[in-house]
């Protein structure tokens, strides 16, 4: 009998994960069909989309609000069809500020609601936590510490790994190809991939690399996210007055011929950690977003390397402690020592390790088929 999913994914990264997914999941289950909200690679992997929802840049609490009236025309939307096509299950990813709350209506329509790639609630706190043991049937998770929380918690939940692990490509440029120096230390610029999130940082970036190839002979690759305007990168970069190499949407390219990495906080730490790259992380968003976290985050660190890490093992420059001269004083600290160079390595193979095995997709659409199954 053909089960009917519904499938609601938020952003670039979790439309890049549930597409995965979908994609293992027709392998074992042909006969699934699915709709939902997502963007262009699960409209790819055959998901009757609803509504696109990489459109949207938000990155904080303020970005959110501002959103608002978007978001709930894209809920009205999606609860609409559910009313209408009555699907089978409910496959939520990512994305909590809006999953959770239609989590809550799709569990008044009494769905089974399996959620994949769940919320930080070890960074925000307990106050998710309630929300989703009331309306959560399967937790799957890609960090073995949530597992061990959820379950603390009384939730069901499975560890399968991290999907990045899935994602790693076979590398295919080289610093020759693209006309830089094969010798020169090289140095990764990776801004973000959400529009907001570009706007903010790049600059700071770009400004930073300034101050450092004054100091030592260096050169730059700035990686480009399709989902964000080509515009806002060229703006800022005629502003510059170095020789920066573009690289578009492909991370683990531009990091393999890197020698070190300036990242946005975000997925790109830990990509970067399994390429094993040197990195310091910078991030800025807006007051009241910076404000919320420093009096609600229960986490000492916002890079996912140092919360896997449970220590700082890449230094975080944030906020209004990002300025440009600073961050080139010490991103220069570290590359000119091959010791803490070094250091840095050891601590992300750690990381790594951490991360589980390659297999996370097909893992988590097992459990999901055989949720699906027992729905019978």
């Amino acid at each position: 009998m053909t089960k009917y999913i519904l499938v609601s994914a938020g952003e670039v990264s979790g439309d890049i994960h549930a597409a995965n997914l979908i994609k293992k999941l027709k392998e074992l289950n042909p006969s699934l069909r699915f709709f939902g909200i997502g963007g262009k690679r699960m409209e790819q992997a055959g998901v009757e989309l609803v509504e696109r929802m990489d459109k949207f840049s938000i990155v904080g609490v303020w970005e959110a609000l501002i959103e608002l009236g978007n978001i709930y025309k894209i809920y009205k939307k999606i609860t609409e069809k559910i009313r209408i096509e009555k699907p089978d299950i409910a496959i939520l990813i990512d994305y909590p500020g809006f999953n959770l709350i239609l989590a809550r209506e799709l569990k008044k329509r009494g769905l089974k609601i399996v959620y994949y790639i769940t919320p930080q609630i070890w960074a925000w706190g307990g106050f998710r936590v309630h929300l989703f043991k009331k309306y959560i049937d399967k937790a799957i998770v890609i960090l073995k510490f949530e597992e061990e929380l959820f379950k603390k918690y009384g939730i069901d939940a499975a560890f399968v790994g991290h999907p990045l692990l899935d994602r790693e490509p076979e590398i295919r440029l080289d610093k020759k190809s693209l006309h830089l120096d094969e010798e020169k230390f090289t140095i990764a610029l990776l801004p973000g991939s959400r529009e907001r999130e570009v706007t903010k940082i790049l600059s700071l970036m770009l400004k930073t690399a300034e101050f450092i190839s004054g100091e030592k002979q260096v050169q730059f690759v700035l990686l480009k996210n399709s989902a964000v305007d080509e515009k806002i990168y060229d703006e800022e970069l005629k502003k510059s007055n170095l020789r920066i190499t573009k690289i578009l949407d492909d991370t683990y390219g531009c990091l393999s011929i890197s020698d070190f990495v300036f990242v946005s906080s975000g997925t790109a730490t830990l990509e970067s950690a399994i390429m094993e790259k040197p990195m310091l992380i910078t991030y800025k968003t807006s007051l009241f977003t910076g404000l919320f976290f420093k009096f609600f985050a229960k986490t000492r660190w916002v890079g996912l390397v140092n919360i896997i890490a449970e220590r700082e093992i890449a230094p975080e420059i944030l906020q209004y402690d990002a300025k440009p001269k600073y961050l080139a004083s010490q991103i220069l600290s570290i590359i000119s020592s091959k010791e803490k160079m070094e250091k840095q390595i050891q601590d992300l193979r750690q990381v790594k390790c951490a991360l589980g095995t390659a297999g996370a997709s097909l893992r988590a659409a097992r459990i999901i088929n055989d949720f699906i199954t027992l729905q019978r």
